[in-house]
């Protein structure tokens, strides 16, 4: 296994780059499928990047959020038992739906986010419970006090024909902000993430900012009706294409969000007339799109650098028949679950030679054989985004999506956690007494030793 380090770059003319449409459920995503076998790059990030360093939880501290899908469960066999929370301030459950018309908050897979069960569950006990992957992330959110667990509307699949279009009628934004927060309520989240790809100009821009106005005062009733000193959390998951951000009124939609989320990746695939980058902070003369210049605009529109968080890819995008970067490609390869996109954790394949380009802060890998090329984020480049954004006074790291990640010292999540080094403990919520579910609203206590204890509900 080769690994090569580019500390120069050439340039390119400029292009156009596409939507972000990897935040979706796949239309088979209950298949099966066997994944490519990885190959571990052997690294030393500590003696390169200096990661040996402790990473703690305290106040100020960065965020570091990841997606977990429901879809998960099924081919992926993903599930929240083998989510490692140790490097996680947020994990954003996606996705819930909503109705076109009404507005009404729905979530999209009942099965697999209130109802399967997991070892340990009694689905024969009294009452109405919550089981499902729901259940567990609370369970998680009980182990550990600083992870809070977000809601996610739409992505792209429930963006498409019209899902936000209610968000321009007044009566269904409340049904809306009314029946969001029941979900919350009933399923123990501690906020809601909008991710809208992508308003138009105008009136579905206005219609944002009312969306969020009127959330963010829903979300702050529920929490003083229930005495809660913390804050409900209302994110935005935000586009890095100018054709898209353009039509946002950042100044107006800053003051109602806890977090912009910033979709740092999707600069190249299918679409692209050459291979490219995927997810680079510096350069993109060729794709037109770079994570410094796209947060340096969000930030002069007016969103606070403080609530900014840069996302980051678990995932790499292919290009076949290519003699390499930025060069013509004929075809993206059959990826791990859906045509052109890999898991994180299959790459990279064999006898390909991992580049980081630290310069344009990006990575890719080739096979000059095969002649595939391959871009994704490595631990080198995810320390390098991370170091990045801490040095710009951003909020810190998103990540898509959890099930894609390897284990131990290559993981993205973690390597973004230690660069890091110091991340937000903002207590999470577990009180929800009105919730249709007996088992939340008793808080399905854990004895001392961390066993689950035969409440009332039981």
């Amino acid at each position: 296994m080769q690994f090569t380090l580019l500390l120069s770059a050439v340039s390119f003319y400029a292009g156009v780059a596409s939507a972000t449409e990897v935040m979706h459920r796949p239309f088979d995503y209950n298949s099966k499928y066997t994944p490519n076998t990885a190959i571990h790059l052997d690294i030393n990030l500590s003696a390169l990047l200096g990661l040996g360093q402790a990473c703690t939880f305290e106040k100020g501290g960065k965020v570091n959020m990841a997606y977990y899908t429901n879809w998960a469960i099924y081919g992926r066999k993903y599930t929240p038992l083998d989510i490692k929370t140790d490097f996680l301030t947020h994990i954003y459950y996606a996705f819930a739906d909503t109705d076109p018309v009404t507005g009404k908050a729905t979530l999209t897979d009942l099965w697999s986010d209130q109802q399967i069960t997991y070892p340990g569950d009694d689905n024969t006990a009294t009452g109405n419970n919550l089981y499902g992957n729901l259940k567990q992330l609370y369970l998680l959110k009980q182990k550990k006090r600083s992870l809070k667990t977000i809601l996610s509307f739409g992505g792209w699949t429930y963006s498409q024909a019209g899902h936000f279009n209610f968000a321009t009628n007044a009566t269904s934004r409340a049904t809306f902000v009314k029946s969001a927060i029941q979900l919350l309520e009933d399923n123990g989240f501690d906020g809601l993430d909008i991710d809208w790809e992508y308003p138009a100009a105008g009136e579905q821009a206005e219609g944002f900012v009312a969306l969020l106005k009127e959330t963010r005062a829903g979300l702050d009733a529920h929490a003083q009706s229930k005495g809660d000193k913390v804050p409900y959390e209302l994110t935005a998951a935000v586009p890095a294409g100018a054709q898209n951000y353009q039509n946002l009124k950042v100044k107006e939609m800053d003051q109602y969000l806890t977090y912009w989320n910033l979709m740092g990746y999707d600069y190249s695939g299918s679409w692209s007339t050459v291979s490219d980058y995927l997810a680079n902070v510096y350069g993109g003369e060729l794709s037109g799109v770079s994570t410094s210049a796209t947060t340096e605009w969000y930030l002069k529109a007016g969103a606070n650098k403080e609530k900014f968080v840069i996302g980051m890819p678990i995932y790499g995008r292919g290009f076949e028949n290519t003699d390499g970067l930025h060069k013509p490609f004929n075809g993206t390869g059959p990826g791990t679950w859906e045509a052109g996109v890999y898991d994180y954790k299959a790459l990279p394949f064999a006898n390909a030679t991992v580049y980081n380009d630290l310069k344009n802060i990006a990575s890719y890998s080739y096979d000059p054989v095969k002649k595939e090329l391959i871009s994704y984020d490595t631990p080198t480049i995810t320390a390098a985004k991370s170091s990045w954004l801490s040095g710009q006074g951003l909020a810190g790291a998103m990540f898509w999506e959890l099930s894609a990640d390897k284990n131990g010292t290559d993981s993205l999540v973690r390597t973004a956690a230690k660069t890091m080094a110091k991340l937000d403990n903002t207590e999470n919520h577990l009180n929800y007494p009105g919730s249709q579910f007996d088992n939340v609203k008793a808080g399905m206590k854990i004895s001392k030793r961390g066993h689950k204890v035969k409440a009332k509900y039981f």
